[in-house]
């Protein structure tokens, strides 16, 4: 007698990023459902998830914005990801907070300027969910647009 050959869910997928994706949203909703028993019974959540903010805007010249993105997750931000791209040479000022709270830098209507970098700055600061994660972007280069990307990195429980 001869079986059928079992298929895994997710055989038909064809690339690698396609199959972790589809392992990776199983995962989560186990995690999710799991952790809505426990939250019945009482008892902490499941261990906690990352996930990313990432703000990015092209900021014309003598102009400035405010970019805003919801934070995906209940929990902390753990890190700044600020990016320079070259030839800003210190035109464009950039703060970054949540809600009321201004984190870097941490004092009220401050800003940083760089050229050409890339920072990684560790914070500890808690979040609720879908609170407000912004940065504000001034440009003082009066001829050319600058694009500046700050991502945040949030860990939490969803």
């Amino acid at each position: 007698m001869e079986y059928p050959r079992s298929k895994l869910p997710f055989e038909e997928l064809t690339t690698i990023d396609e199959r972790v994706d589809f392992v990776h949203n199983q995962v989560t909703e186990v995690q999710r459902s799991v952790n809505r028993l426990l939250e019945k019974e009482g008892l902490p959540p499941m261990a906690e998830v990352t996930r990313d903010v990432n703000l990015r805007r092209t900021v014309a010249a003598l102009t400035g914005v405010r970019v805003s993105g919801p934070s995906p997750l209940k929990g902390r931000i753990v890190q700044l990801v600020l990016h320079f791209p070259a030839g800003c040479n210190a035109l464009v000022d950039v703060a970054v907070g949540h809600k009321d709270t201004w984190l870097l830098p941490n004092l009220v209507d401050t800003y940083i300027a760089l050229n050409d970098a890339t920072p990684v700055i560790t914070v500890d600061e808690p979040i609720e969910k879908g609170e407000e994660i912004w940065m504000i972007v001034r440009n003082g280069d009066g001829l050319n647009p600058h694009t500046i990307s700050v991502t945040a990195i949030v860990i939490g429980v969803e």
